[in-house]
């Protein structure tokens, strides 16, 4: 069961905002978690966030979540004071409308709705058009554009507005599990190692840009040059009304972090996963991903001379909404396959595919 340290660690972690880009205050939260623990944190002019544990041995083991959430940025105010936005990661445009959002604007959080126009209003073949992220606008409450001003810059940095709730003894529901859970995840296990010896050299990373760029896990990857690298990200579930498991394959909340078998990921490594979990009665759960992997594993596994990579999720229901949930029993689970992952390695391991 996750510790009362942790869950505190992961709720003030999905609180702060960080959208893609803009990870300092997420940062700031793993920086004091990691504090005394870690031999060593650093970090680079991209804003990742490198905390280190050393070794005895020569082998150096990567793991990555990325602290961004998505989020928008203001991009135009109109006479009426309405703000218009650019979008910072993927959006589903017919998701927000009523949704309240935090505008930060000189360090304050400035609160707004999402507007559209009603559907009373609507004449024609308007009522199932297909929003676009420019048919919606921002109301602050401002008179006019001067107001707005005053409150508000061009460039503003925004996030959703959501509470952290359990829903059960197990699901908690977030606005940015996705994918504070990835770092979470790095940072626990360093945080189980900390009074560990282990041989293998161990970096828990904290990148940036992901929904993005995938500029953290670049430059970090190529700093660190690892032999081994676990990309930890959040992965649909198909456990809804509606979802195609010939589609989507089966992942439930609950069932435990997901091991991605494909193309880009290394056998022997996800082999030594699954022995692991099966050894240590650590239910998991598989999915599939043939090419592209969507995560930082693909900014990763072919950088300099390639990196034996691995990806493990923790479901989330509702990804990139403003009430994403996931178990803590997969978020505990996945943190207790890594550490004995980790604990298992030593420069003998056989990296052949």
């Amino acid at each position: 069961m996750i510790s009362e340290k942790n869950l505190n660690f992961f709720k003030k972690l999905v609180s702060a905002p960080s959208p893609s880009g803009f990870e300092a205050p997420a940062q700031k939260v793993v920086k004091e978690y990691l504090s005394g623990v870690a031999d060593d944190i650093s970090g680079d002019l991209n804003g990742n966030l490198i905390a280190f544990k050393k070794g005895s041995g020569k082998l150096k083991v990567m793991v990555v979540g990325h602290a961004d959430e998505i989020g928008m940025m203001v991009n135009y105010i109109d006479e009426s004071g309405y703000l218009y936005v650019k979008t910072l990661g993927g959006f589903d445009p017919n998701l927000l409308p009523g949704l309240r959002l935090d505008i930060y604007h000189n360090g304050k959080a400035i609160r707004g709705v999402i507007g559209r126009k009603p559907v009373h209003m609507m004449r024609g073949g308007d009522e199932g058009a297909k929003l676009k992220i420019e048919d919606l606008w921002i109301d602050i409450g401002a008179k006019n554009k001067e107001d707005a001003l005053t409150k508000v810059s061009i460039g503003d940095i925004i996030t959703y507005h959501s509470e952290i709730e359990m829903l059960s003894d197990d699901l908690i529901m977030t606005k940015a599990t996705d994918n504070k859970a990835g770092v979470y995840v790095a940072s626990a296990v360093m945080q189980e190692l900390a009074k560990k010896k282990i041989k293998a050299n161990y970096y828990a990373v904290s990148s940036v840009g992901e929904e993005t760029t995938m500029k953290g896990a670049a430059t970090s990857s190529y700093q660190i040059d690892p032999d081994i690298a676990i990309a930890v990200d959040v992965t649909f579930t198909s456990d809804i009304p509606g979802a195609d498991k010939r589609v989507y394959g089966d992942v439930s909340l609950g069932k435990g972090p997901t091991i991605a078998l494909g193309a880009a990921l290394h056998p022997a490594m996800n082999q030594r996963l699954l022995d692991l979990a099966k050894k240590h009665n650590i239910p998991v759960q598989i999915e599939l991903a043939p090419g592209r992997t969507g995560t930082d594993a693909d900014a990763i596994h072919a950088r300099r001379g390639g990196t034996a990579t691995m990806v493990v999720s923790i479901p989330n229901r509702y990804m990139h909404s403003p009430n994403e949930i996931i178990s803590l029993n997969d978020l505990d689970n996945t943190v207790k396959l890594i550490t004995e992952f980790i604990k298992s390695l030593d420069d003998k391991v056989d990296l052949s595919r």
